[in-house]
């Protein structure tokens, strides 16, 4: 992340913050951006970068980089022997912890502004909708300030206070915790003055000894607050507020106490929407809220107590409330037409999330060097002049290294010549833009959607995607990367992965797959075969590439493409052989597979002293890494195998080193050997099913990424003894509604799930399937879900309530089997927190 901070900050100015010892540069830049990501670089002659080490990774492995490419101001813990040498030249800021260090300085930031009234929310959930409902709300008539998405960490809270401006008039930060004595930090950053508590759950309670102490630990961010916001309903939350802070301004929402401050005697669900009937402030008021969901009427409850001491115009307005929009937290990625890319961030328009989108559009474009697109509408309620909004933008748009632009709106297109060395083609409406040209000649390219709502830039979206069918696999590429650094974290410090995307990426889409982990770093990627890497590599992955099926007959692509082939049998090594010295390769990376147990493909312990004689004398092909493969590593009483084969692999692989005369990299964990035998990590890992979102021992900490969806087609009412679909197979015995979905075997939805063993989710509300699923469509009794409409969304799999290890279990199959099932005519979309 790069935090652009205004004003700047002299270095000696961090030299007596951070407390440190060594001289500052002379002649050097103020610091004007914060980076914690190196991957996130824009100006490198103003930037500090703060070196934070990880569980999954560390930033000081990045330092000498970014000095090459001009950062002279580092924040570190330890000196790097360059600097300790006086080889590199630059200010050097050592200190104990650079999180901490980080905080310093965005706690120095935010006392610039000692006039600007902050609301501070935490909570165990709701915290991100209640701050995103408040912008929307307010922002029409407040400049604000807030956490990008669910920026609520020790190190996303101080990027998001670094945000502030001079012009801003409110801020809105959230804080999140996961264990003891982490809360007084971010209230020193933040510096609240008005305190949210949302609810109190179980989330991240197993680093709790109660919820008594969570409670207690979260509530430290409101020490300083001179009024506080909560729910009174929540007796522990209710009386530990007012015991801790008696002198602070109390205001409270409550369904049963009639002198709270928000009361609510009714709310009225109609159709999508619900009536509140409330007491605020002693006043009746009826306000409509968009949402039927009970936690969003929670959070809009919240939402409307804040505003009550904040804005209490906005109360007797209705308008605001009736437009409130769902909270989307995501970048959705998805194949467009023409070869591009679609980048949909349309949920928000402003200088905070475009700068974040523009990093991802950077990151998204040069993996597979595409050419990066903005399509951006007229962008509201800044709080600064079209002059100065503009500009900025336009430094933004260089700043990403972005050369075309597509500007939506009368402010955007009338300060156009701001936008120098871009390319900009300018319409007044969206409408004028869908009937031109415009869309039709981009090609090849990696496109980010912005707008403002009024610009309905979703109609821009529809026309740039290559699919429309309703029935998608929707992939959270967030969880995928927390499942990789979760892994990481198991394994020693900075230790080499090898993660698995063959067969299309498990169904989930190999090439977004290996854009998001060549992104975070990982060492190696796997394939089955040879015409999956190349497909890869013409697309512009560069990560080392690993052919777990070769054949000799795709030799010359392996070698052409540089895909490392597993190598199993003396026939495919002799093969491979072959084919090098016809083509003149030399020093061909290889990985040899060692049968240690699993009896699938491999040589043999007794292999070994022939196949290092044969590789001793081969020039052509040189051994990468030696590997095998655990056949048990996920079954407890079988552990004395995993031993047995561990120790087979030992043998066999000393063998060969000894013959080869160099020592290649040796691996044997899967994702279950990862989990349960983490000692044998050995020099590399193979990560599989676990990336996914599977933890083949349980592991709480492993999140799902897919989803799989639809919408409902038609709605038919039948009477009791009446039958659905081929062969009579479904028969009603009530009065009942169905629903037909565009979904069936062909899709992935196996015949399998029909006759009522498996339910949908329709609303939250489980739903059985009815007669046989059909090739295209099937049947479910929605007669137990109110207002069932077509175009409802249908949950296959993916939510709390339907996993899709339960699809899998009614199947008789392993998730594997059902994600690699999904026919390609399912959209696949991706999101990123």
């Amino acid at each position: 992340m790069d935090r652009l901070v205004t004003p700047a900050f002299a270095p000696e100015e961090l030299k007596r913050l951070l407390k440190t010892e060594l001289p500052t540069l002379e002649g050097s830049c103020s610091v004007r951006h914060i980076l914690t990501d190196s991957r996130s670089l824009v100006s490198p002659q103003d930037t500090l970068f703060v070196a934070i080490p990880t569980e999954s990774g560390d930033g000081h492995r990045y330092v000498a980089q970014l000095y090459e490419r001009g950062v002279r101001s580092f924040v570190v813990e330890r000196l790097p022997d360059e600097a300790r040498r006086g080889e590199w030249q630059a200010n050097w800021f050592v200190v104990p912890s650079s999180v901490k260090a980080l905080q310093q300085i965005a706690a120095l930031h935010r006392a610039r502004f000692p006039r600007l009234e902050t609301v501070g929310i935490t909570g165990s959930n709701g915290k991100t909708v209640v701050k995103e409902f408040l912008y929307q709300l307010l922002h029409p008539t407040l400049h604000i300030v807030r956490s990008p998405r669910s920026y609520n960490s020790q190190i996303g809270v101080p990027l998001s206070v670094l945000g502030i401006e001079a012009s801003d008039e409110l801020g809105l930060f959230e804080a999140g915790i996961s264990k003891p004595h982490e809360m007084k930090a971010l209230r020193d950053v933040i510096q609240p003055t008005i305190g949210v508590f949302t609810y109190l759950g179980s989330a991240h309670q197993e680093n709790f000894a109660s919820l008594e102490e969570k409670l207690r630990e979260k509530i430290q961010l409101f020490t300083h607050c001179h009024a506080l916001v909560y729910g009174e309903d929540s007796i522990e939350v209710s009386k530990m507020m007012q015991a801790t802070f008696p002198e602070a301004r109390h205001l409270t929402w409550s369904r049963m106490n009639p002198k709270a401050t928000l009361y609510l005697q009714q709310s009225v669900a109609e159709g999508d929407r619900t009536h509140l009937s409330c007491i605020i402030h002693g006043e009746r008021h009826q306000i409509v809220i968009p949402f039927t969901d009970a936690a969003y009427i929670e959070d809009c409850l919240c939402a409307i107590t804040v505003a009550s001491l904040v804005a209490p115009e906005l109360i007797n307005d209705p308008l605001p409330w009736a437009t409130l929009r769902p909270v989307e937290m995501r970048l959705e990625v998805k194949n467009g037409v023409s070869g591009n890319t679609l980048i949909n961030d349309a949920y928000s328009c402003d200088l905070q999330s475009l700068s974040i989108a523009l990093d991802f559009l950077r990151r998204r474009a040069s993996a597979t060097a595409a050419r990066p697109v903005v399509l951006l509408s007229d962008i509201e309620g800044s709080g600064l002049s079209d002059e100065e909004l503009y500009s900025e933008v336009a430094s933004l748009l260089r700043g990403y290294e972005v050369s075309d632009l597509i500007a939506v709106g009368k402010h955007i297109t009338e300060h156009a010549h701001l936008f120098t060395g871009i390319r900009v083609t300018p319409f007044p409406t969206t409408d004028v833009l869908l009937h031109s040209e415009a869309l039709r000649t981009i090609t090849g390219s990696c496109i980010l959607i912005k707008g403002a709502r009024r610009f309905a830039f979703e109609q821009v979206y529809r026309r740039l995607s290559t699919q429309e069918h309703q029935t998608v696999l929707d992939i959270d590429l967030s969880a995928v990367v927390h499942n990789l650094n979760y892994y990481r974290a198991l394994l020693p410090p900075n230790h080499p992965l090898v993660c698995m995307i063959k067969a299309d990426g498990y169904g989930i889409g190999a090439f977004e797959l290996a854009r998001t982990l060549q992104e975070h770093r990982v060492e190696y990627l796997a394939v089955a075969v040879a015409d999956e890497g190349r497909e890869l590599r013409e697309k512009g992955i560069r990560t080392h590439l690993m052919i777990m099926n070769p054949e000799v007959a795709s030799a010359e692509t392996l070698f052409t493409h540089h895909l490392e082939p597993e190598v199993y049998s003396f026939e495919l090594l002799a093969g491979l052989r072959e084919q090098a010295v016809r083509l003149g390769v030399r020093d061909f990376p290889i990985h040899i597979k060692v049968d240690s147990g699993m009896h699938r493909l491999g040589f043999a312990l007794e292999d070994m002293e022939r196949l290092g004689q044969l590789l001793s004398v081969c020039p052509e092909l040189r051994v990468s890494t030696i590997f095998s493969h655990l056949a048990t590593a996920d079954e407890p009483a079988k552990s004395e195998y995993v031993h047995q084969q561990y120790a087979t692999f030992m043998t066999a692989s000393d063998q060969l080193t000894a013959a080869l005369g160099y020592r290649p990299q040796r691996h044997i964990l899967n994702t279950a050997g990862i989990e349960r035998y983490a000692e044998y990590a050995l020099d590399m890992a193979r990560l599989g099913i676990g990336l996914y979102g599977f933890s083949p021992t349980g592991r709480r900490e492993v999140e799902p990424i897919a989803r799989f969806s639809t919408v409902v087609l038609q709605v038919k009412t039948l009477q009791p003894g009446q039958y659905v679909g081929y062969g009579c197979m479904g028969q009603v015995n009530r009065p009942s509604r169905i629903a037909v979905i565009p979904v069936g075997y062909a899709d992935g939805f196996s015949r399998r799930l029909s006759r009522g063993v498996y339910s949908v989710s329709i609303r939250g509300v489980l739903c059985p399937t009815l007669g046989n699923v059909c090739m295209d469509a099937c049947m479910i009794d929605v007669t137990d879900v109110p207002a069932v409409e077509v175009g409802d969304q249908v949950i296959l799999f993916g939510s709390e309530d339907l996993p899709l290890a339960g699809m899998a279990e009614v199947c008789g199959t392993i998730p594997y089997e059902i994600l690699t099932s999904i026919s390609s005519r399912v959209q696949r979309r991706y999101w990123r927190e």
